[in-house]
């Protein structure tokens, strides 16, 4: 057991967090996610059926036993108190969850209490082949560019998987890890923690200074943050602070060459989190190292060895102080110093600071998801379904809120993560839970033995981890949520040596052995189903440009539907795929099944929607599709133009739902004058006729061309005996001006009426513009130039205001600002070859 125990802990600590595809799958980190579970679960049914039915004892047995309850009764209680159509994901969204729950977290913990009940004093290993190991395998990969094989097809899915060069640099990686921890012991694993962190970490390094030398391209999914081998900056970091600490206990206890390996690999690791630019990682960070400041031995430690201990903190200090700018992208790069100056940014409203703003629209639906049931929540698991709802809620309450629209799978701060799905339940039990945690490490802290680092490092990660996510999400993914977990069963493990057994019955054992091997195939068909996804996902992609390889996307896609379990994104391919096949039956059929994997997706009630209204003839099921998206994301334009046309279809049927939907599509577009002529038609039909005369005028000083507005706008007043609105008149002037215009009538008398019409429809962009290139032809840049950016600020898609607002730069004398201008009509008609001629003579 022990020898199996330790080939899954080099799976689990070695190959996990390293083992990263950038082209298998289209999330990154599946392969890692996928390994995690299988290596756990691989674990946990040998160890019932070897151990039998006995579990180390640990302090927070009970509290852990607790938060499982918890949980699944908030999940039972939320399936029962939402409607019938939301069952579907719920449990599959729950079932997910509690998985994760129970593999990722408890199996993790177990398996590290296992380990540290064992001890973690046990003398300390040699360093030399640890140092040759990482130099040895870490240059191995530098010669992969060269060593690995060619491109391969889209659907190829082992082509993708399988490198010759690559598989013989992993086994003997492996090779080597199994041999330095053959031993066993708690701190073997450890030094593969630390190696396997250096590895990573310096591998970030150099992604962060544009030094890549195992991807063809250097990866930048975060705008020059270091994602390493982890696919997420604040992966990496949160798989950082755990290590961290565990790296500063061993400098400070080692001695001459040890202390400066140790030292490296404490320094490699901060570099890293330095290249994440997580704050909250390095807030997780200083609380960790912070923690051990606790112990008197490591106080003692310190004072011991003043100089070399007062170096390394120094040099940590200088590091973060001037550790510069990403050098992989040219644009939003900022140094550590920046990084933490743009919290000043949280206090200025104006500025709208979306990385804070953000999180605090997450934040405020996550307290709306616990306020709703207070005692429960609003069930484990199920934060990633509803979020959308609650900030479609809040999206169209607060117009601040409409650039930070977000995907939120978690809460960004674990106790609204726990108070939104378990209420105030969990976070009763959470807090009992890590209350007897750290009161359980307390009398390792105050008597003070060197051989208890370890123990104490463990848990000073576990604290950093807890402070990291108080504004992360890392604690529920499974490489830094497996590590966090693990750490605390070491820690937990090591206070509670001698503690003995927790036994179980033997059938309960036999039954847990049973359940883990019955749960492994779903990892596996989980790992296919993504590997197919992401090929089918790109052959649609590549049919747009040809068309005839959209069978073999569609192809792809049922695969990766066969292999299953449900998953919403690679259903909503399928059914996208059918729709552009044309099989809008099946279609429909598969966007209804995304939608029992995850209803909270607005794009796929959109889709449904539009293929049961204009395709299978089901109007009526195509509203309230309509209407279950607009609630999602009451930012989409499109749901204004879709929904808006059915209403007018049918408006004495639709007729208040018309007005009320034109209401938000004119709050959210102003500058829609179709939106506003179909609200004054509704308004009209309401016999709201003051209402009806504001939204013509509106739709008519937007486009004063929309002649179908102006006849109505004039049978309103026909029918109502009102006078004739202002604008019809003034826009019979505005169109005389046009005319003379296009004759190049640029005569004093053209430019008193357009003068006159500046001054009569300043809010019309059509008369401003007219008045501004006149202004401009008659010699009068400096007049020219105000009238030329109102029209620009209101209307940047106006090429040709642009360029007559560029001239009257030139002439002024205003060189940048006119090229700029060019530059941005070439942008929106690269062929204006009046643009370019333009450019060309400010060059």
């Amino acid at each position: 057991m022990k020898r199996t125990r330790q080939s899954l802990l080099t799976v689990l600590l070695f190959v996990c967090p390293l083992l990263f595809f950038t082209n298998l799958t289209r999330n990154p980190y599946v392969t890692q996610i996928c390994l995690v579970n299988l290596a756990l679960l691989a674990w946990t049914a040998l160890y019932f059926l070897r151990e039998g039915a006995a579990l180390p004892r640990t302090p927070v047995d009970v509290p852990l036993a607790a938060w499982l309850g918890v949980c699944l009764l908030s999940w039972v209680v939320a399936y029962f108190g939402h409607a019938p159509f939301f069952r579907p994901a719920m449990v599959n969204e729950g079932l997910r969850n509690t998985m994760f729950l129970l593999i990722n977290c408890g199996a993790a913990f177990y398996l590290g209490a296992s380990l540290g009940r064992e001890g973690t004093d046990e003398p300390s290993a040699s360093l030399g082949g640890w140092a040759a190991f990482c130099l040895g395998w870490g240059l191995l990969w530098t010669a992969f560019p060269l060593m690995r094989g060619s491109g391969v097809a889209p659907a190829d899915i082992w082509g993708h998987l399988w490198d010759g060069y690559g598989a013989f640099v992993w086994l003997a990686g492996l090779a080597a890890a199994l041999w330095l921890t053959r031993q066993g012991r708690a701190g073997d694993f450890l030094h593969l923690v630390f190696a396997t962190a250096f590895l990573s970490s310096v591998y970030g390094v150099f992604q962060y200074f544009n030094v890549e030398f195992i991807w063809p391209n250097v990866l930048n999914p975060y705008g020059g943050r270091s994602v390493s081998t982890f696919g997420n900056p604040n992966f990496m970091s949160s798989y950082d602070v755990i290590v961290l600490p565990a790296a500063v206990v061993c400098f400070v206890q080692s001695r001459g060459g040890k202390r400066a390996l140790y030292g490296a690999v404490a320094l490699a690791v901060e570099a890293a989190l330095l290249c994440s630019l997580t704050r909250s990682s390095w807030i997780g960070a200083l609380v960790g190292v912070g923690f051990l400041f606790l112990w008197p031995e490591f106080r003692r430690e310190l004072s011991a060895a003043p100089r070399p201990c007062g170096l390394f903190f120094a040099a940590a200090l200088a590091m973060a102080l001037v550790w510069p700018s990403s050098s992989i992208s040219s644009g939003y790069t900022p140094s550590v110093l920046g990084r933490l100056g743009e919290v000043g940014l949280i206090l200025k409203p104006e500025a709208a600071y979306s990385p804070f703003h953000q999180r605090r629209l997450i934040w405020s639906c996550a307290w709306l998801m616990g306020r709703e049931n207070p005692l429960t929540g609003k069930g484990w698991g199920l934060f990633e379904l509803y979020y959308p709802f609650y900030q479609g809620c809040l999206l169209d309450a607060y117009d601040f809120y409409r650039n930070m629209r977000t995907h939120a799978n978690n809460a960004h701060n674990e106790i609204l993560e726990i108070w939104s799905q378990t209420g105030a339940a969990g976070l009763g039990v959470s807090a009992w839970l890590w209350l007897t945690f750290f009161w359980a490490v307390r009398p390792i802290l105050r008597r003070g033995r060197p051989q208890d680092g370890l123990c104490l490092a463990a848990a000073a990660g576990v604290a950093g981890m807890l402070a990291d996510n108080l504004l992360n999400v890392s604690l529920h993914f499974a490489v830094p949520g497996f590590t966090f977990w693990w750490a605390g069963g070491l820690a937990m493990g090591a206070a509670s040596r001698g503690g003995g057994e927790r036994r179980l019955p033997k059938a309960a054992a036999w039954v847990a052995a049973a359940l883990a091997l019955a749960l492994a195939p779903y990892w596996v068909r989980t790992w296919g189903r993504e590997a197919w996804y992401f090929a089918g996902f790109k052959l649609l992609r590549q049919s747009d440009q040809v068309p005839n390889m959209r069978p073999a996307a569609v192809r792809a896609l049922e695969v990766s539907r066969a292999w299953g379990p449900p998953e919403v994104n690679a259903l909503y391919e399928l059914g996208n795929s059918y729709a552009r096949s044309e099989r809008y039956t099946d279609a429909d059929r598969t966007y209804r099944e995304a939608l029992d994997a995850n209803a909270g997706y607005d794009e796929i009630y959109y889709n449904i929607a539009a293929l049961e209204g204009a395709r299978l003839g089901r109007p009526a099921s195509a509203v309230d599709f309509f209407r279950v998206s607009w609630a999602v994301n009451p930012l989409s334009p499109e749901i204004y133009n879709s929904l808006g046309n059915m209403y007018l279809q049918n408006p004495g049927k639709y007729g208040p739902d018309g007005i009320a939907l034109l209401e938000r599509a004119v709050h959210f577009y102003p500058a829609n004058a179709n939106h506003w002529n179909n609200l004054g038609y509704l308004y009209t039909l309401a016999k709201r006729y003051g209402d009806a005369e504001k939204a013509y005028t509106e739709a008519l000083t937007i486009d004063p061309g929309l002649e179908l507005t102006a006849r109505n706008l004039a049978g309103l007043s026909a029918q109502t005996h009102r006078p004739p609105p202002r604008i019809l008149a003034e826009l019979r002037r505005l169109s005389e001006l046009d005319a003379l215009v296009a004759k190049r009538d640029f005569s004093d008398a053209t430019l008193n009426l357009a003068v006159g019409l500046g001054a009569a429809l300043p809010s019309v962009p059509k008369a401003r513009f007219l008045l501004g290139s006149l202004l401009l032809i008659r010699g009068r840049q400096g007049d020219a130039v105000g009238h030329l950016e109102w029209v620009v600020a209101r209307q940047p898609e106006h090429v040709v205001a642009r360029l007559n607002l560029g001239q009257a730069y030139k002439l002024l004398g205003r060189r940048e600002e006119a090229v700029a201008q060019f530059r941005a009509a070439l942008g929106l008609d690269p062929g204006n070859a009046q643009a370019k001629q333009l450019l060309e003579s400010l060059r």
